[in-house]
């Protein structure tokens, strides 16, 4: 009998974990207050918060494509995400090792890393309740039948709320551990990826909405700061694009 990775019994156990992640981290960070301990309690409760809610919409939105890859344990599909967060808790374990927490001391910076994982948390959520069944955390190279350009809502301001909303959740949680390097680095990797993936994909919404989409990016800009620079909207035609774009990647 062929095993079946997208089973109740796998989405079961994958939701237990996540949950019982996200309550030993609640109760860490309310015992323990605005302290070091209490920020890395309030991190261990949005890291798995993120892949509950990223499968949840799925779910919820576009049934038909949920799978248990859904809670986006590997969003750059090659298995870099889990490498990422490893070599950033390593970073704060050890820094709070060699200064006995003093260098992890909560202030300032912890607090708008805060702000700013929970800010980019709301905007993806909100980005793929916007877009119900046309959000998708492949991109497509073929349009569907229920696949239509969203324009509205929170996408009237930003044309990639999903990306800008995970840049500034990863980069927000370094923040709040007050990890120097990792933040960097977060920031750089993410800028670098969402660079190449979104020329990628405008190129492929392009092809699939032709001018519709061309006149979208004209009138609507977005807030990862390095797309401005090297993602600027060109006026094309959608005749020009290519349709040649082949295996699909994550959101």
């Amino acid at each position: 009998m062929e095993y079946e990775t997208h089973s109740g019994h796998n989405i079961a156990l994958t939701a237990c974990g996540l949950g019982v992640a996200l309550g030993c981290g609640l109760t860490v960070a309310l015992n323990s207050g605005w302290t070091y301990t209490g920020i890395f309690g309030i991190y261990s409760m949005l890291v798995p918060l993120y892949h509950v809610l990223e499968y949840m919409c799925v779910a919820l939105y576009n049934p038909s494509r949920v799978e248990l890859e859904s809670f986006m344990f590997s969003p750059d599909g090659e298995g870099l995400y889990p490498v990422a967060l490893a070599v950033s808790l390593a970073e704060y374990v050890i820094e709070c090792w060699l200064f006995a927490g003093g260098g992890k001391t909560p202030g300032v910076i912890p607090a708008i890393g805060l702000v700013f994982a929970v800010a980019g948390q709301l905007i993806r959520t909100l980005a793929m309740i916007t877009a119900k069944t046309s959000f998708n955390h492949y991109i497509a190279n073929r349009r569907e039948q229920d696949h239509t350009l969203i324009t509205h809502g929170i996408y009237k301001y930003e044309r990639h709320p999903s990306y800008v909303g995970f840049f500034m959740w990863a980069v927000g949680l370094q923040l709040m551990l007050k990890n120097p390097l990792s933040t960097i680095l977060f920031a750089g990797a993410l800028s670098y990826f969402f660079c190449k993936r979104v020329a990628y994909e405008e190129r492929t919404l392009r092809f699939l909405f032709g001018e519709k989409y061309t006149l979208y990016m004209e009138q609507t800009s977005t807030l990862i700061p390095i797309l401005q620079v090297f993602a600027k909207p060109k006026t094309v035609s959608a005749r020009a694009s290519s349709s040649k774009a082949s295996a699909s990647t994550k959101k």
